[in-house]
């Protein structure tokens, strides 16, 4: 088999040659894969980062470099590496190390059992609480919105054939999501357990505005749900609303000397302009993503690459 592996890095100079080194001695010990590429994806780093990429790459050319304009984010940095990904099965790990190249092995035999993609499931989750915590929330989201296998974590060390790999190519949206596109794609998806080792370098980059920007892009990328319930929602209040109508008359009928309430009017008009502001929030979320998908902002630029074929 041949095997690409992809791997966008950000301000990890001073681990990547150790992680490219073990990887490739990794993958030498499976003997049935004939060739393979790795492919490194500089997303903009702010250390020397490309710099060493690109010492890599002269010294070896099955490493491929590919160095970003901008800093756009893992998802559309690993969709620069799976444009131009050529073997037969797609691996996409971190940089950090803490995605083990020694676990390649026991996912490329998941994958040969027939399954489209393999994803992984840490037994020992090393990331912080605030990681793990969000991590799974979002598999709990996905599970509703991308109609994900609930026993599937998403993770980002994962395995998928030629064919998704041909299929996720084809979206040309500028918000992009793989998972998302996925499991638009497949359902025939399975996971093995891994270790999970200790980030060998510096600090995750991974924060709450990120993680709200990834919420948003499935919610508006790869469902309407959020729409529907905005309009369960409004049908709900309304139902409840006048049925407060009904009975604030009927009170005020039988006591025509209550005094009308203040707080009780000011209360109820917060909380449906809340209501109607997050309503229009989710409508512009959508409206603007179909204006930037129309006027096709980019997934990503490359300034340059290293060792591509032509």
């Amino acid at each position: 088999m041949n095997l690409s592996v992809i791997i966008p890095v950000y301000n990890s100079s001073s681990i990547i040659l150790k992680l490219v080194s073990k990887i490739s001695e990794e993958i030498l010990k499976i003997k049935r894969i004939s060739t393979y590429q790795i492919i490194l994806i500089n997303d903009c780093s702010e250390d020397g980062s490309w710099s060493e990429i690109s010492k890599i790459c002269n010294q070896e050319k099955f490493i491929v470099g590919i160095n970003l304009m901008k800093n756009y984010g893992q998802h559309n940095a690993i969709m620069a590496g799976i444009n131009i990904a050529e073997g037969d099965y797609v691996i996409t790990m971190d940089d950090d190390f803490q995605h083990s190249p020694s676990e390649i092995s026991k996912i490329l035999d998941r994958m040969e059992e027939g399954y489209d993609v393999c994803y992984t499931n840490y037994k020992n989750n090393k990331y912080n609480a605030f990681k793990i915590f969000s991590s799974r929330l979002n598999n709990k989201i996905s599970n509703f919105l991308i109609n994900k296998p609930k026993n599937i974590y998403l993770s980002s060390f994962k395995c998928f054939t030629k064919k998704i790999c041909e299929e996720i190519k084809k979206y040309d949206g500028p918000f992009v999501y793989i998972d998302g596109l996925i499991f638009d794609i497949t359902k025939n998806v399975s996971s093995v357990d891994v270790e999970h080792l200790e980030r060998m370098t510096g600090n995750s980059n991974y924060n709450i505005f990120k993680l709200i920007s990834l919420w948003l892009r499935v919610l508006t990328n790869f469902s309407i749900a959020p729409l529907r319930i905005s309009t369960i929602a409004g049908f709900f209040m309304t139902f409840v609303s006048f049925c407060s109508i009904l009975v604030i008359v009927l009170i005020k009928l039988l006591n025509p000397t209550i005094a009308a309430g203040w707080a009780s009017i000011i209360s109820v008009l917060l909380f449906f302009s809340g209501l109607q502001f997050i309503v229009l929030g989710l409508i512009g979320e959508y409206i603007g993503r179909s204006y930037l998908n129309l006027n096709k902002k980019p997934q990503f630029v490359v300034r340059e690459y290293k060792n591509l074929k032509k």
